[in-house]
């Protein structure tokens, strides 16, 4: 079973010990916006010639989050689903993992990581990876 990135171009997954995962972003070097996926044209100012490449930490902090009840065959219920805030200051949504899925587990401004994991499998049995969060601090069960 191979590996495969979801979509190419999202995500750097580490290759070597001692290297961190990080998302590809994009910053416009006329305005300051930064986005996650990178994009070609920003959309602030709305020039084609000002988005450069950069790395998105591997460090955010948790904006919102919710208990999924309802899923799909590829994500059976439950599950939390969460919007994170990077240092750069984009806002990713993401699945949470390595958490349980209860109102409880998580707290709102808690730091999460980033992990470059499974998402589900394709038709021919290989893994998609994509991005995922996890708190930095694992709660325990009250």
């Amino acid at each position: 079973m191979a590996e495969i990135p979801i979509k190419k171009g999202l995500f750097h997954k580490p290759e070597k010990q001692g290297e961190a995962p990080y998302l590809i972003g994009a910053r416009c070097s006329i305005c300051g916006y930064t986005s996650f996926p990178r994009k070609i044209v920003c959309p602030r100012c709305r020039r084609d010639d000002c988005m450069e490449e950069i790395e998105l930490g591997e460090r955010a902090k948790l904006e919102t989050f919710a208990v999924m009840q309802v899923g799909t065959r590829d994500f059976p219920p439950p599950y939390i689903v969460a919007y994170v805030r990077t240092k750069e200051g984009v806002s990713i949504f993401t699945i949470v993992t390595d958490c349980e899925a209860r109102e409880d587990a998580l707290e709102i401004g808690e730091e999460m990581e980033l992990v470059i994991e499974k998402i589900k499998e394709d038709e021919s049995g290989n893994c998609l990876l994509g991005w995922k969060y996890k708190p930095v601090r694992v709660r325990r069960k009250s």
